[in-house]
């Protein structure tokens, strides 16, 4: 994994999170998206769960997290918060 492509996936999957947010609020607020080539791959009730199950199904780590709000955060990997 490049920091490179890291920070690519990081930004493409937060600008398709945000156009999207509208939709993913009214069935799941409050969750954490796991995402990843700009596809939501699911839904889960806390952050280190999501990170946890990126971890498992990308061993490459390039993969992205974001909570499901109408306020804008930018969880980007989570790799730092979750440590």
């Amino acid at each position: 994994m490049t920091k490179s492509a890291l920070k690519t996936e990081v930004e493409q999957n937060y600008d398709y999170f945000q156009r999207n947010v509208g939709h993913f609020l009214k069935e799941k607020p409050g969750q954490y998206a796991l995402l990843r080539s700009q596809k939501i791959i699911g839904f889960y009730p806390a952050a280190g769960e999501a990170y946890r199950a990126g971890l498992k199904r990308f061993p490459d780590e390039i993969f992205s997290i974001q909570e499901v709000t109408d306020q804008p955060v930018d969880l980007g990997f989570m790799s730092i918060a979750i440590a």
